[in-house]
């Protein structure tokens, strides 16, 4: 099924995640890089892993996509509340040498995945305050902030200490990313520009 859907000339895609997979993203959701930016930042075991795949096939209402470039998975794009008017998502790179810029292009994914499902009417992101690359990018592309609320504390690997931190909520309304998407797109670096122009999502048959 993999093989399958990595017959596409296009350098930059998204194939739904299926089991060939789980030990890949169990590996970068353990990995410190993305563990830094999430609410807990203890290693997933592989049962806890399995179960929230197992939940994900169950749930219509989540979808979950590995990002390749050039026929190489690294990273993951997802979704949730697919089936309401207010589509949640979230992504990480779970490989470092590859395009400079990616997270620009998991953005311009997200909100053009989101802009062609027909019921949605904005895509909504939550954003931990330390994660200030996901902050820059938001604010890049335009997205409304719409509140923050105490998140908790976490612990900083280095030193020890506690950091509490907040929880920022953003939305993007699908009908304005029609009208903006192309004035972004021209502040983008050419190679992100080409990388943009390929993105495909490749259903399972």
């Amino acid at each position: 099924m993999v093989n399958d859907l990595l017959k596409t000339k296009s350098e930059h895609f998204f194939v739904p995640l299926t089991a060939d997979y789980l030990n890949l993203v169990l590996k970068w959701r353990n990995s410190e890089r993305v563990r830094v930016n999430m609410h807990t930042s203890t290693p997933i075991t592989q049962s806890e892993h399995e179960n929230w795949f197992a939940a994900l096939n169950e749930d219509q209402n989540r979808q979950c996509w590995i990002y390749c470039q050039h026929q190489r998975p690294v990273g993951v794009l997802n979704f949730s509340q697919v089936k309401t008017a207010h589509i949640e998502w979230g992504c990480y790179l779970g490989e470092i040498d590859i395009l400079p810029g990616s997270g620009l292009v998991l953005e311009w994914a997200a909100l053009n995945w989101a802009m062609q499902q027909s019921s949605c009417l904005t895509l909504d992101a939550e954003v931990l305050s330390f994660n200030r690359s996901a902050l820059k990018l938001h604010k890049l592309f335009g997205y409304e902030k719409i509140k923050s609320e105490q998140g908790g504390v976490r612990v900083l690997q280095d030193c020890g200490i506690e950091e509490p931190y907040q929880v920022h909520f953003f939305s993007y309304a699908t009908k304005k990313w029609k009208d903006e998407q192309f004035k972004v797109l021209a502040r983008m670096p050419k190679p992100i520009q080409k990388a943009i122009s390929q993105i495909q999502f490749l259903e399972k048959e």
